[in-house]
């Protein structure tokens, strides 16, 4: 069941980036809701599931919108095992972790797709790129985090049970 959830998750994501996110754009940057999801569910559901999901994420980026493709695939996948390496030593009840899990992957991943192009003889202006895109992405990431781990963590996460009166 839960495969299949994540599957959904996945499609759904893919089609909602490859055809609206585009329009929600602020200051010409789109939110990286592959990042996002691959963060959120990593989080959630630990290593495994979430360098899955983010190395499926990734490759269907590259195969829509990257010149090379497995630059994302890497990332993302790198990013969900590491993410959800911390899985057991973070709280999924503060909701700042993912806030700030988001923060940090972004600027992760805009160092090592910068890295990768470079070495791939792409000629890009890092320092100007981070002025422009990148911090405007870190926020908008920010933000959409809050959304989507609220609504994942009622998917993924089993409330306790009570006994008693309270």
């Amino acid at each position: 069941m839960t495969g299949l959830v994540l599957l959904l998750i996945i499609i759904v994501n893919f089609i909602l980036e490859s055809t609206i996110i585009h329009y929600f754009n602020i200051f010409g940057v789109v939110p990286n809701t592959a990042l996002i999801v691959t963060v959120i569910i990593a989080l959630l559901k630990g290593k495994n599931v979430g360098s899955i999901v983010g190395l499926i994420s990734g490759l269907l980026q590259d195969i829509i919108f990257s010149p090379v493709i497995g630059i994302n695939g890497f990332i993302l996948f790198f990013t969900g095992f590491l993410i959800g390496f911390m899985e057991g030593k973070l709280s999924k009840d503060n909701i700042l972790i993912p806030i700030m899990l988001n923060l940090i992957s972004t600027i992760g991943y805009h160092l090592l797709y910068s890295l990768f192009l470079y070495f791939l003889a792409y000629n890009i202006s890092i320092i100007a790129f981070f002025k422009e895109v990148v911090l405007f992405e870190m926020v908008y990431n920010g933000v959409i985090s809050v959304l989507v781990f609220k609504g994942f963590s009622k998917i993924f996460i089993i409330p306790p049970i009570r006994f008693g009166k309270r």
